[in-house]
């Protein structure tokens, strides 16, 4: 069964966030540290205020795509540190981390 985690990052009004580090440097050392232990692929959204121009509650989305809840916490387990040790270099919140099994999807 997939697993999918779902990295969130505060919209705050004191929220920096720097996407161009997060996309050139941040990603590749996620997917080198994590993809060594199952991740098998990732993407990250933007979000931008609704149709009615509400401000998102946050404003980027990851989402790590696993085949196992095993090789989620492997991952965490074994680079974690490094991985979560770059945030202040990109973000000056702490992301929520969410994790679940894929029930459905359409390609």
């Amino acid at each position: 069964m997939t697993i999918a985690c779902t990295v969130l990052y505060p919209n705050e009004a004191d929220a920096t966030f720097n996407m161009d580090y997060y996309l050139s440097t941040h990603m590749p050392l996620v997917h080198k540290h994590f993809g060594s232990h199952g991740m098998q692929s990732w993407s990250v959204i933007e979000f931008q205020p609704g149709p009615d121009g509400a401000k998102p509650q946050y404003s980027v989305q990851a989402t790590l795509v696993f085949e196992k809840a095993e090789q989620v916490g492997k991952a965490l387990e074994a680079e974690g540190t490094v991985v979560f040790g770059d945030v202040p270099n990109f973000s000056n919140k702490q992301p929520v981390f969410l994790m679940g099994d894929v029930k459905g999807e359409s390609k």
